[in-house]
């Protein structure tokens, strides 16, 4: 049998889930290559994969990624044979399965992360990236308050584990779980949230002494030990692994001369999907916004694979991981995408500019961002060095010397204010809407959206500039932030009435971009205290929705925009 590529795995320093696959690869002896991963979104290493999952750690085997820690050591030990670490009997592995749900999803995790100590000198909760980052992982923003309310519950159910070990497994003073002379998987699946607790140097002061320590615990603290002591053997004995950098990596994996592992596929699934089918594939439970998407091309009870654009198979654990079908691309109409007819623009613009963004999502939801080159600004009402180097310039096509300002052929003189520019770019399209109930609607929401883009133009003016002048007016920004939370609870009740459509697959209206862009714009002033998606679920499910789509992850207001050359409408980017 041929050896396997060295595996890659893609994580960070400081993953928990990634130590356990460290674990098992040291305590295996398998040697592996490492491509170190930002803690934070985005990661363009993978990204260069066409791997939009964001969960860490991942592995790369040929062609084949997977992801999950479980399925990982899951395909560790079915492409290393003779592993040392296998249960022996049926039953023992499903001792160590039933050990690998309880800490995974069974709420041992969750509980040890309550427990992780914000009170600390740059602890996680200073830095911003990596809450901004989590909060879109999971929904909910880590605060000191909601740490310190959640502290009693996770010191409560942890000790409720820790005294299921030692007064079960442990209480006949065994060395390992299953009674074996050496590790096994079941010491790995039920060890490793506690070893993070108990021996992590981040997370010195993280369990209270007076509920849980060594002299109450004694045999499951020995056993934490124990264990680590073999890691670091194994780790002693192993080689270093390969560092490798993106583009490095990128080539390896792509250029490799291995075909994908050979998958099967079930029949009769109760989700009635078929191979070929073209899916979406995400986790359940978090990190449900980052969906991959590609052929189905295996299925079986336990894992999902598809092939991506990058002619990758990704594969999936079925446990807490959704797959859904898509609907047939609808094709953007000729008309659009055809460069006789549509003529060339210039966006004046800067990507932090929330009117810009709307104006270019609108283009790339129609297929006209390839006609449009892309001109960055810097512009602001009073002189002030570094926002406003470039009024002069812009004030050639906009008097007001305000962005987004459209250049285009067939329009003498400039189209400025982004409802102008797009009411001109659906001018070019041939979708004409009908003019009912459900379009005043949404029209009346654009404007309720531009109401908060034009409140947070005006908050970030007194934050940034009058601040610092000692002419910040309180009661102003106050007023401003109640305009917001009316105005988003305004667009909770439309999605709740269905007045705010799911995206699909055909272009998006300006109506829709309008609220998507001020929902981002909303989170990014939490400085206001206005936390749009706390007490807005239906909101929240709609926004997940725009949050994977094309035209959003094509213009991010963090850095500079590109345009693809495949840039043509919604169902292609």
């Amino acid at each position: 049998m041929a050896l396997p590529e060295k595996p890659i795995l893609f994580y960070y320093k400081g993953s928990v889930y990634s130590q356990r696959v460290l674990c098992y690869l040291w305590l295996r002896g398998i040697e592996f290559d490492e491509c170190i991963q930002p803690p934070v979104m985005p990661r363009p290493d993978l990204s260069s994969l066409d791997v939009a999952y964001r969960r860490i750690p991942l592995m790369a085997i040929g062609k084949d990624v997977y992801c999950d820690s479980r399925l990982i050591i899951s395909k560790l030990e079915s492409t290393y044979p003779n592993s040392t670490l296998a249960p022996a009997t049926s039953a023992d592995a499903g001792v160590r399965k039933l050990f690998e749900s309880w800490t995974v999803d069974g709420g041992i995790f969750i509980n040890a992360v309550k427990l992780m100590p914000y009170w600390t000198p740059g602890s996680f909760l200073s830095n911003e990236a990596f809450v901004d980052d989590r909060a879109q992982l999971s929904g909910r923003r880590m605060t000191a308050e909601l740490m310190k309310a959640g502290r009693p519950n996770g010191l409560q159910h942890i000790r409720q584990a820790l005294d299921m070990l030692e007064n079960t497994f442990l209480a006949d003073d065994r060395k390992w779980i299953l009674d074996t002379k050496e590790p096994s998987l079941a010491d790995l699946d039920a060890i490793w949230p506690f070893a993070w607790l108990i021996l992590d140097q981040f997370m010195k002061g993280a369990l209270s002494e007076e509920h849980i320590n060594e002299t109450i615990y004694p045999k499951t603290y020995a056993w934490v030990r124990r264990f680590m002591v073999e890691v670091e053997k194994g780790k002693g004995r192993s080689p270093e692994p390969n560092t490798l950098d993106g583009k490095i990596m990128s080539n390896r994996i792509l250029g490799s001369s291995t075909s994908p592992e050979v998958t099967t596929f079930i029949v009769n699934d109760p989700l009635m999907v078929q191979a070929g089918d073209e899916v979406e594939v995400f986790p359940s439970d978090y990190g449900q916004n980052n969906k991959d998407r590609g052929t189905l091309v295996g299925l079986t009870t336990h894992e999902v694979v598809i092939r991506n654009k990058k002619g990758l198979h990704l594969h999936f654990p079925r446990w807490n991981y959704c797959i859904e079908k898509l609907a047939p691309d609808v094709s953007i109409p000729a008309s659009i995408s055809s460069v006789e007819k549509v003529p060339k623009m210039r966006l004046i613009y800067h990507y932090a500019s929330p009117y810009t963004r709307k104006v270019f999502m609108l283009a790339h939801e129609l297929g006209l961002a390839k006609h449009i080159t892309l001109e960055k600004v810097v512009v602001c009402p009073i002189s002030f060095p570094g926002w406003s180097d470039n009024n002069d310039d812009v004030a050639k096509f906009n008097p007001l010397a305000k962005i987004p300002c459209l250049v285009s052929d067939d329009v003498p003189g400039g189209i400025f204010d982004s409802r102008v520019i797009c009411e001109y770019l659906s001018s070019l399209a041939p979708i004409k809407p009908k003019k009912d109930a459900n379009y005043w609607q949404l029209r009346t929401l654009h404007a309720c959206a531009d109401g908060i883009l034009d409140a947070s133009v005006l908050v970030t003016y007194e934050e940034r500039i009058r601040k610092e002048r000692g002419l910040y007016f309180d009661e102003w920004v106050q007023g401003q932030a109640l305009k917001i939370s009316r105005a988003l609870d305004r667009f909770e009740s439309a999605a709740n009435e269905g007045v705010l459509p799911v995206p699909g697959t055909g272009p998006a209206s300006v109506d829709e971009i309008a609220v998507a862009v001020a929902l981002v714009v909303t989170e990014k002033m939490g400085y206001l205290g206005v936390k749009w998606r706390e007490g807005r679920p239906k909101l929240v499910e709609w926004m997940s929705k725009w949050e994977g789509r094309g035209s959003f992850l094509e213009t991010p207001p963090s850095k500079e925009w590109t345009i693809k050359e495949d840039a043509g409408g919604s169902s292609k980017i």
